[in-house]
């Protein structure tokens, strides 16, 4: 099987902008979030990946792999471009998201791409609150000064479990490894006319700190940004050519988040540059990528 390209699919949201470039230079339209693998994403085969998915089945996802609750990939990659803040919000777990929402949770990643001078994202809480104290700081207006806000830096990686209480500021372009779930409470909205969800959040929040940024585990070709049970990302910075091999117990993505490049396997050969997401079927075998500055997340389902 040879390497399939997923075609992005642009998503506009409030807190958007049309500023996509270098990734998406030819997107004019106001657009916050571009989604790679949901089900009618379209693919270099002709096919949405849900029918993709439907039509090769081990083959492209490999033999220890299956699809997630509802038939649905297991992974969800997107970036995400903020010109606003994104709201304070909170995910379920799979328990509360499967009992109240019929889908799982969200656990979730971001490896931040670019950040303006300032740009800031919040994780968990300064300290440990009590339900009560968090219920009173939104009708009081006053969630955002109990949230921990980091200095967003580009080359950044956050770890961010289901329950944690976050928000991405303003300036940000951030790459999104996810559970694919899209079950999002808001908690507070800085005073837009949208509804909150204050005691599902109150439900399945958890109240204290967050550790912040994460420590990239190194390893001989590159660094473990994440591992979970859902998902694992590394990051690698490809200048010369190198010979992979695909797993037969399950897919690759390919994420390139910088440069370009040249992928090759015995069926033939394909461009590659940042912006584009890849899909690595289980049954693949060899392929050879040759970088130029290229910066590359290679996500999976771990063992």
């Amino acid at each position: 099987m040879k390497p399939v390209q997923l075609q992005p699919r642009f998503v506009e949201r409030v807190w958007g902008t049309t500023a996509l470039a270098p990734w998406f230079p030819d997107q004019a339209e106001l657009t916050g979030e571009v989604w790679f693998t949901a089900d009618d994403n379209q693919t270099s085969e002709g096919l949405s990946l849900r029918a993709l998915m439907e039509r090769d089945g081990e083959k492209l996802l490999g033999t220890a792999v299956r699809p997630a609750f509802g038939g649905r990939f297991p992974i969800l990659v997107k970036f995400l471009f903020t010109k606003e803040k994104l709201s304070v919000q909170v995910h379920p777990d799979d328990a509360y998201g499967e009992e109240y929402e019929g889908s799982p949770g969200k656990t979730e990643m971001w490896f931040v791409l670019r950040a303006d001078a300032g740009a800031t994202i919040a994780a968990g809480f300064k300290r440990t609150l009590t339900p009560e104290q968090l219920r009173q700081a939104v009708y009081e207006g006053s969630v955002e000064s109990e949230l921990e806000w980091w200095p967003a830096e580009a080359g950044q990686a956050y770890f961010v479990p289901a329950k944690t209480v976050h928000a991405v500021g303003a300036g940000v372009v951030i790459c999104e490894i996810q559970q694919n779930s899209d079950v999002t409470y808001r908690l507070w909205d800085y005073g837009r006319p949208r509804e909150l969800h204050v005691e599902n959040s109150l439900a399945v929040a958890d109240l204290g700190p967050h550790p912040g940024p994460v420590d990239p585990v190194p390893f001989g070709g590159g660094e473990l940004l994440a591992e979970c049970p859902y998902f694992a990302t590394e990051r690698m910075d490809l200048n010369e050519p190198v010979e992979w091999h695909s797993d037969a117990e399950r897919f690759h993505l390919l994420v390139a988040t910088r440069g370009s490049g040249v992928m090759t396997t015995e069926e033939g050969e394909w461009k590659m540059r940042q912006g584009q997401c890849w899909l690595i079927p289980a049954g693949c075998g060899t392929y050879g990528i040759d970088g130029a500055d290229l910066e590359i997340l290679r996500v999976y389902v771990p063992a």
